[in-house]
């Protein structure tokens, strides 16, 4: 097509089909500013918030480049979710709930230059450790 997907779009087709692989009935969110998505399996409902992330690939809790990983605060206004960060080069996923992201322990204020946004921000740094890591083989369908 004559349109690149959006990586939010890309972000949200991935998981959606990893989702679907392991079981899951998906619905998206038509709020655009809402939780990305919603899936329902054995009765059960969940949210999930999906992000891409480029520039320092990773495949596993070993090659991710940092001791922790950082989530937004915004992000916090929701209740009950998943976050899934998805690594654009390699197609990795890091997946963590909510109650143990927004965790006061985990919040820092950091200063961010890009070609989006220019200051201090807010964002949950937490242990590598307490989030999993799915690699692209069994993130990939």
């Amino acid at each position: 097509s004559r349109y690149a997907i959006s990586s939010d779009e890309e972000g949200k087709a991935l998981l959606i089909a990893f989702l679907e692989k392991k079981g899951h009935k998906i619905s998206q969110n038509s709020d655009k500013y809402g939780i990305d998505l919603f899936s329902e399996k054995d009765g059960k409902t969940y949210n999930w918030e999906v992000e891409m992330k480029s520039r320092r690939p990773w495949v596993s809790m070993e090659t991710f480049p940092f001791s922790s990983v950082s989530f937004l605060n915004r992000k916090s206004k929701w209740d009950n979710f998943w976050y899934v960060i998805i690594c654009r080069e390699t197609r990795s996923a890091i997946f963590c709930h909510s109650t143990v992201i927004f965790n006061e322990q985990f919040k820092e204020k950091l200063y961010i230059k890009t070609d989006y946004r220019n200051g201090t921000d807010s964002f949950f740094c937490v242990p590598k450790e307490k989030c999993i890591f799915v690699e692209p083989e069994e993130f990939i369908v």
